[in-house]
């Protein structure tokens, strides 16, 4: 019986029913080693009869699930490992004996942490991460709410580049007030967003003009009202005569990052017309162009202003603020020496509504305000979706008595029955993912419940109808119809929020960038190489995802996902990608593998050489799943060679 068809679809299937039981914690059993390390160097000292330090470590419990209990392990290892135990006037072990030792408590007190997190009681709640709030609320009621606007939501807490460990995402009182405005801003939105008209605006450059963009240069527009948008741009896009391709990049401002971009590549007398279309948070908004140039020695400036230029006229020269009151753009023979950028005009159109963006709104209002029965079923509709579960008469009673008592306050029944949406969306059923039961302890998740663990793990949001059909019917936790339901979430095209976060979280790519290159020593690095350089490493994941890919690939292969600015930052040759492609490697690039990428290379330098021990402790982390004990008080850091002494390695220094 061919269930699964490949092994993608078992890993994740195995993953899913791994979670469904939970087994008994029992205490941790040291090695023999370890045991007779404790023996000859510890337990004279520690013991029944004597306890120096007032330690006693013989009747020490080994439940590392225990945190005190494992915070007392990790004192006898921090003494261990600094030296400080046994003291010097007693037999000392070797490095080795002190290794061992320590890398097994390390283990022991890393796998108690792992069972403490898996404990689970008879009702365990974790809160949503921030993301995973905006992605559920846009599948809710198709709106887009900015969760990194100010005043919203803090970045949530990481664990090893993850930030979403439940035991991590706590609940304080300041949450709930934010919750609080932004159920009430969503539910505004969701019932007047339909009224909002669709509007069409274009902005241009002037009559007969153009906007030239060069040097992370801009051109502003504004959105007032966060939604899906259309954006078209007509442009042309002069390469340099080194290759550099100008990119085209809508850069919001307050998130400081690109939100869409493309490598272009058109004439100036045959532009061009781009076109973006996706979910935007409102707010002010630069079309940039990327490149990054330095002086030319041909006389071009590092910097530019935007400026507007007459387009009966050649772009050989511009007319600048610089003391010079001419620099070129262009070499002798008319090739420009820097990637420019000429904006014709910006057409804005939206909101947009689709037709399934509405879908998601269809029942939330009752048509008659009058009929208790309806608003009644308006709302139990709206409170199935928004908890993920069936949901009881009772528990919406409350709900309607909120709008009673707020229409017999002078409320409009509109005012009212909004509040009563925002109360459903400030419920713990919402903005938890709830699992298990208060009146019973059972160690199996129910269909609703592994529906929602399914969802919230592939589409970092809430279940679609299909999926909550399947938990109705029973049958999810089949193993044929879960099969099919992870088959489908990942032909979805919301399998792409997995494809992008779990990569960053898991290589830690939150990093890059933490550190900026010194730019007298790396004058190319620029933002668009930066995001390119992480655009790489998460579109190498999804090709290993989508195409069923062996994971040795991760470390050694032979091709890798290039667009034009990396191909020219590895120096490979071309014809170089306008967006990334998947291209085969030479044998001597020395690029295959993730290991080898600029993110991975960058986040474990510091700006202006790179570190291997730090580079040692991030591979054996985020690939070896090994996280190395903290290094002892005693060992004085690595410092940088004096210029005029000879040139050394790490190795050497170490």
């Amino acid at each position: 019986m061919n269930l699964f068809k490949n092994s993608r679809r078992l890993l994740l299937t195995i993953v899913l029913l791994g979670t469904l039981t939970t087994g008994a914690l029992g205490g941790a059993k040291f090695d023999l080693s370890t045991r007779a390390f404790f023996k000859m160097h510890c337990l004279h000292c520690h013991n029944s009869e004597k306890q120096k330090g007032k330690f006693r470590l013989d009747n020490l419990s080994t439940d590392f699930t225990n945190p005190l209990v494992a915070e007392k392990w990790s004192e006898v290892r921090f003494r261990i490992n600094a030296g400080e135990m046994p003291p010097e006037e007693e037999k000392q072990p070797t490095a080795n004996e002190i290794g061992g030792v320590v890398d097994e408590l390390t283990r022991q007190i890393r796998e108690g942490a792992a069972m403490r997190l898996a404990k689970r009681g008879s009702l365990e709640h974790y809160r949503l991460s921030r993301q995973e709030y905006a992605h559920t609320i846009y599948d809710l009621l198709g709106v887009v709410y900015d969760v990194e606007a100010p005043s919203t939501f803090n970045e949530d807490p990481r664990l090893h580049g993850f930030d979403r460990i439940g035991a991590m995402l706590s609940v304080a009182p300041s949450h709930i007030e934010r919750y609080l405005q932004a159920a009430e801003a969503v539910v505004e939105q969701a019932l007047t967003d339909s009224a909002t008209p669709t509007k069409t605006d274009r902005r241009m450059a002037g009559e007969g003009k153009r906007q030239l963009l060069q040097l992370g240069e801009s051109w502003s527009f504004d959105l007032q009202h966060p939604g899906r948008y259309r954006l078209r741009i007509r442009a042309s896009g002069l390469p340099a005569f080194t290759g550099r391709i100008p990119h085209l990049s809508i850069w919001h401002r307050h998130h400081k990052r690109s939100f869409d971009g493309v490598d272009l590549v058109a004439a100036e007398n045959d532009p061009k017309v781009i076109e973006f279309e996706g979910l935007f948070p409102a707010g002010s908004y630069d079309i940039r162009n990327h490149a990054r140039t330095q002086k030319h020695a041909n006389g071009a400036y590092k910097l530019f202003r935007n400026q507007l230029i007459d387009t009966t006229n050649s772009v050989a020269v511009l007319k600048t603020r610089h003391p010079s009151p001419w620099t070129k753009v262009v070499d002798e023979q008319g090739r420009p020496v820097m990637p420019l950028l000429l904006i014709d005009w910006i057409e804005i159109e939206g909101p947009l509504k689709t037709e399934a963006d509405l879908a998601k709104r269809k029942g939330l209002m009752p048509a008659n305000e009058k009929d208790a029965v309806e608003i009644r079923t308006c709302l139990k509709h709206f409170a199935k979706r928004a908890w993920r579960r069936p949901v009881k008469d009772a528990e919406i009673e409350p709900y309607t008595n909120l709008i009673a008592a707020e229409q017999k306050a002078g409320e409009s029944f509109k005012s009212a029955y909004q509040s009563a949406l925002a109360s459903v969306l400030v419920s713990r059923s919402f903005f938890n993912l709830e699992e298990g039961s208060p009146d019973k302890k059972r160690t199996r998740l129910n269909d609703f419940e592994l529906a929602s663990r399914l969802s919230y793990f592939l589409w970092s949001s809430m279940p679609d109808e299909q999926l909550f059909a399947a938990a109705r019917s029973g049958k999810l936790r089949n193993l044929g119809s879960l099969g099919q339901q992870v088959d489908r979430m990942m032909a979805d095209p919301k399998i792409n929020r997995f494809l992008e976060s779990f990569p960053k979280q898991w290589l830690q790519l939150h990093r890059v960038g933490m550190f900026q290159p010194d730019p007298k020593l790396y004058p190319e690095y620029d933002p668009w190489l930066e995001e390119s350089m992480m655009k790489e490493t998460t579109a190498y994941f999804a090709e290993m995802f989508t195409g069923n890919l062996s994971l040795r690939e991760a470390i050694d292969s032979d091709w890798t996902m290039l667009n034009s600015r990396l191909a020219i930052h590895y120096g490979i040759p071309g014809p170089h990608p306008m967006g990334f492609t998947r291209v085969k490697l030479g044998p001597k690039t020395g690029r295959g593998g993730m290991l080898t990428h600029g993110s991975i290379l960058s986040l474990t330098s510091d700006g202006t050489r790179h570190r291997p021990v730090h580079r040692g402790a991030w591979l054996s982390e985020a690939i070896l799943a090994y996280t190395p004990p903290p290094p002892p008080p005693n060992v004085d850091p690595l410092e940088p060679v004096e210029s005029n002494k000879p040139k050394t390695t790490i190795r050497s220094q170490l």
